[in-house]
């Protein structure tokens, strides 16, 4: 049976370290560490691993950027998410991302390897709490729900969008949402795509006529 090729991209060491130690008692694969998002997205190049256990807020590069870019030049490998963070916004952003898997960090070590078993096997593990969360985002006003589902706007990119409805600079976006500039140049990029708009201009109208957001 092919060995499983585990990248653990984690800021904190004494987590990281923890993690590790937890995977190779089960005589799992580490193939590499990553202290940051651009370092796991260089070893993720290097190592080619079959699954990226991923934390979210790390520096130089957060997480679901790091995932979008693994994802992109290696498109079979797995991003499972461990987290400390449940807020809404990086639920959606991370199922947006196409994360294969969300989980927090007070999983059991039975359960963080059952559930690096199952994302391998094509399942999707997903942390009780978040699932609520994913629930409970679907109570949208019904008058824009429709329109959101639609074009599969995030609760972060509706953010960006309305502060793009106020007229606000990428740098007065990122500032406000407490969110890097390359994360917020990442989010007006999606949104246009999304709407099939090519400048932000063009997306807020759209928006606006189509009921997504309100003009003030």
């Amino acid at each position: 049976m092919k060995r499983v090729k585990i990248l653990v991209a984690e800021d904190h060491e004494m987590v990281r370290n923890k993690l590790i130690a937890v995977l190779k008692l089960q005589e799992l694969e580490v193939v590499g560490e990553a202290r940051n998002g651009e370092e796991a997205v260089a070893k993720a190049k290097e190592l080619k691993p079959d699954i990226v256990l991923m934390d979210l807020k790390m520096p130089k590069l957060d997480g679901i950027s790091a995932c979008c870019k693994i994802k992109k030049f290696l498109p079979g490998c797995k991003v499972l998410v461990l987290t400390s963070f449940e807020e809404d916004e990086l639920i959606q952003d991370a199922v947006s991302a196409n994360v294969d898997g969300y989980l927090l960090k007070d999983v059991t070590p039975k359960e963080l390897v059952k559930a690096l078993m199952d994302t391998l096997k094509g399942g999707y593990p997903l942390d009780s709490q978040v699932a609520r969360k994913l629930v409970g985002k679907l109570k949208i006003k019904k008058k824009n729900r429709r329109a959101i589902i639609r074009h599969g706007l995030t609760s972060r990119e509706m953010d960006v969008l309305k502060l793009l409805a106020e007229g606000r600079s990428n740098k007065e976006i990122g500032s406000e949402l407490c969110i890097s500039l390359h994360t917020v140049k990442y989010h007006v990029y999606r949104i246009m795509k999304k709407l099939g708009k090519s400048d932000r201009a063009q997306a807020v109208i759209y928006a606006v006529k189509c009921g997504i957001i309100r003009k003030k």
